[in-house]
């Protein structure tokens, strides 16, 4: 006889824990995408402890119903409820609630998820804010390479794409690290500091955050001395006399005979000649 208890003891347990009392949804988000445009159909998907029919009911921050999604055949331990048409369900931009839940579990024991809809598309308001951290405007010289790594003030969240607008030439970044290089080149340079300002970018779903940076290429060439031209005009403007003054009175008649004044015609010439060369 306590065998058979025993036995039965032992079934029943079984039983209990094979089969749940009720079957609840634990989990469930926008189903393969992170948002969905205005003219497409959008889902649901997610877990539950059974196999149970699942419904997802949309109301509006009010909580007024604008409609409702089921699986009526899910599988075991999950389900994924029939597409339907975003616009039948978000008419103007606001935030929605959406919560899953079993016809034995009920609406108001049932998972809830919060919706945006900015009048283009319908996303899953995100659990957490993808901000970058600030970053502090750099100094660098020509020819010489500047490198720092982009952070998020949440490093928790997976995958973000970072991207740059605006950039010198030259300038990259990488996509999937953050990791920013730049080698300014000669070009970039002038006879002053010269600022060259953009953006880095980072996406992840339906959050942007973007972050202005300010990169300062350093005096890189020294301006040349101008040099004054040569002054070439006299400094005395004032017409001088250069014809030296007659002081002695002319002898008409030696000038006629193109004779100086001071030879004496009575002498023989050559006498004049000798004493010039004496």
């Amino acid at each position: 006889m306590s065998t058979k208890i025993g036995v039965f003891a032992v079934v029943s347990l079984s039983l209990v824990m094979l089969t749940p009392s009720y079957a609840d949804v634990t989990s469930f988000s926008l189903h393969e995408k992170s948002f969905f445009t205005i003219d497409e159909t959008f889902s649901f998907s997610g877990k539950q402890e059974g196999k149970d029919i699942v419904y997802v009911i949309i109301r509006d921050s009010s909580g007024n119903f604008k409609g409702m999604l089921s699986d009526p055949a899910p599988g075991q331990g999950e389900f994924s409820v029939i597409p339907r048409l975003v616009e039948n369900f978000f008419a103007s931009q606001g935030t929605y609630n959406a919560t899953a839940f079993t016809d034995k579990q009920k609406e108001g024991d049932g998972v809830t998820i919060e919706l945006e809809f900015d009048g283009d598309k319908v996303f899953q308001a995100p659990d957490v804010i993808l901000k970058l951290k600030t970053i502090d405007n750099k100094e660098v010289e020509v020819e010489k390479t500047i490198t720092f790594t982009v952070k998020l003030v949440d490093d928790s969240i997976k995958d973000p794409v970072f991207s740059l607008k605006n950039e010198p030439s030259g300038a990259t970044i990488d996509s999937k690290t953050g990791k920013f290089v730049w080698t300014p080149s000669k070009s970039h340079g002038s006879i002053q500091d010269v600022h060259y300002g953009f953006d880095i970018i980072v996406k992840k779903g339906s959050q942007e955050d973007t972050e202005e940076v300010i990169i300062t290429v350093k005096k890189a060439y020294v301006e040349p001395e101008e040099t004054e031209p040569k002054d070439t005009e006299p400094k005395d403007t004032e017409p001088k006399d250069t014809e030296p003054k007659d002081t002695e009175p002319k002898d008409t008649e030696s000038e006629e005979l193109g004779i100086a004044p001071f030879v004496d015609e009575s002498k023989d010439p050559q006498s004049y000649v000798d004493r010039y060369n004496n």
